[in-house]
């Protein structure tokens, strides 16, 4: 793709302001960034798109110049929206050293002309697999005007019934209608297949044959799936030519999706960080901008992360497939250990039947239901995840950050292999113990009922049970000696020996509370 090509898309608007005699630069990728010197993360021969973030003073856009020619991109493309256009500034600094600078006005954003970039280049490399191009014209075409795999896979294999799936078993493009049902069997054999291809078979006697398209040995979860209907062991050598060449058009679409998205991560994290660092309103409102977020938009924070050996980029998969299908526009991004989500909801759609948009009950549902569907494709590891309830405001998303990462901690003393924990269904005292740490919540449990549980070890006593009751029932002797199927006096000799073990007296309130908590604690 040549520069000319981008600049003559007339839906992009795109106005040339130095570099008008080089329109035969040869473009071979894109870079979003709002780094002063982003030279260490390009090779060359980029369109470098920026939002001028890094623009404090004019003498900024002589350094910010010097770096991506001294990097050889093949030009740069300015947002309009930070200063109402570009710098005069900023084109004189590239003019002099040589860079082609364009506007990109303040209606189109970077992802559309990343989108315009990638489906060029995905053309060009398309058109150098000489027996996809002859099996494919039509897709090739398609490919050309940019066109969505889900209006490009019918025409492509209208004689092979296939279906691409996420690994959620969400239909991503198909050639014909599919059943959920379906879709869900498929996307958890996926999950759990020995090895693939797999055939699968069903109770009317149809055979599905799966393939991954874009994943790396032994991990799936950030995967495509692609389903045909048949059995591949009894295909045809033309028919499993044509699989192969779609196979090769979803891995390279899939690269693309995934190059994008790292794009897009990057300049999330510089949202990310500051809000986990607790940036003022007035950085954040910025920030969210930066990131085409409205930061008058109402939004859910998400925290993420992962235990039991998973790989560092598990959880980020995780988010990614599980918040991208709900909000394209989401900020994802790994930060100190911990991935985070800010996700625009629409704040009618909980009580709005003709609301269109994802609202935060909804978001915190479905986040739930995709996240139980990945779990066939854990292998021992836990994914544990935090929700906030709605920021209505940029001055309160700080607040909203706080709120996911406590629902995300006490997520992580659950037992269960998938936990996810909305702001809301912590009770006050949750969340405090929440925002312990780990090695005092331990303590604190130990001290308290370790004692009983000894005991109980060596005298099959079950005070910790008989507490646990006690309590429950409000200190009610009747109701807990009733529960627990035994005569008053030998409840009371019960809370004797647990207050003689504890040195905590159950008369008392304050006593209590620390009981209930440790109990509490033990739970979780």
């Amino acid at each position: 793709m040549r520069l000319s090509d981008l600049l003559g898309q007339a839906n992009l608007k795109l106005t040339m302001l130095s570099g008008h005699g080089q329109g035969e630069r040869v473009i071979q990728q894109f870079f979003t960034t709002d780094l002063l010197d982003p030279s260490r993360y390009l090779s060359g021969g980029e369109v470098v798109l920026t939002g001028l973030m890094w623009r404090r003073v004019p003498e900024d856009s002589e350094v910010f110049a010097t770096a991506v020619a001294r990097a050889g991109v093949s030009a740069v493309g300015a947002g309009a929206a930070a200063f109402g256009g570009v710098p005069v500034d900023v084109v004189e600094a590239c003019t002099r050293h040589g860079v082609p600078v364009f506007e990109v006005p303040v209606e189109v954003s970077f992802t559309a002309i990343s989108d315009a970039i990638g489906a060029a280049l995905r053309v060009e490399k398309a058109t150098n697999l000489t027996a996809i191009v002859n099996r494919h014209r039509g897709l090739i075409a398609a490919l050309t005007e940019d066109a969505h795999l889900a209006d490009l896979l019918p025409s492509a294999a209208a004689e092979i019934p296939c279906w691409v799936l996420s690994p959620t078993g969400r239909l991503v493009a198909g050639t014909a209608p599919i059943a959920d049902d379906l879709r869900a069997r498929l996307a958890r054999t996926f999950l759990t297949a020995p090895q693939l291809p797999h055939v699968l078979g069903t109770a009317r006697n149809r055979r599905y044959s799966l393939f991954a398209a874009g994943t790396r040995p032994g991990r799936r979860l950030g995967a495509w799936l692609f389903a045909c209907a048949g059995d591949a062991t009894t295909w045809s050598s033309d028919r499993r030519q044509a699989v192969d060449g779609l196979l090769t058009l979803l891995t390279l679409e899939r690269a693309h999706l995934d190059r994008h998205l790292h794009v897009e991560r990057r300049l999330a994290a510089l949202l990310i960080q500051p809000l986990v660092n607790g940036a003022p309103p007035g950085e954040i409102a910025a920030r969210l901008e930066a990131c085409h977020l409205d930061p008058d938009a109402t939004v859910v924070v998400l925290t993420a992360g992962t235990s039991g050996g998973a790989p560092d980029d598990l959880a980020l998969t995780v988010v990614e497939e599980i918040v991208r299908p709900l909000a394209p526009s989401a900020a994802i991004a790994a930060v100190g250990g911990e991935v985070h989500a800010v996700i625009p909801v629409d704040p009618r759609s909980d009580d709005d039947t003709a609301s269109t948009g994802a609202g935060p009950t909804d978001v915190v549902e479905r986040i739930r239901q995709s996240t139980r569907a990945l779990t066939p494709g854990l292998r021992g590891e836990r994914i544990a995840i935090g929700l906030s309830a709605p920021a209505h405001h940029v001055a309160t998303v700080n607040r909203a950050v706080e709120e996911a990462r406590h629902a995300y901690r006490y997520a992580v003393t659950g037992q269960d292999q998938v936990a996810v924990v909305s702001s809301a269904e912590l009770s006050s005292h949750a969340l405090l113990l929440a925002s312990v740490p780990v090695e005092a919540r331990r303590a604190f449990h130990q001290r308290l009922l370790h004692p009983l549980a000894d005991y109980d070890r060596s005298h099959d006593a079950r005070l910790v049970h008989t507490l646990d009751m006690f309590l429950r029932c409000d200190g009610s002797w009747t109701r807990t000696a009733k529960a627990l199927h035994v005569h008053v006096n030998t409840l009371r000799y019960r809370i004797q020996r647990i207050e003689q073990l504890t040195g905590r007296r159950l008369h008392r309130f304050d006593d209590r509370v620390d009981l209930y908590l440790a109990l509490e604690l033990q739970r979780h």
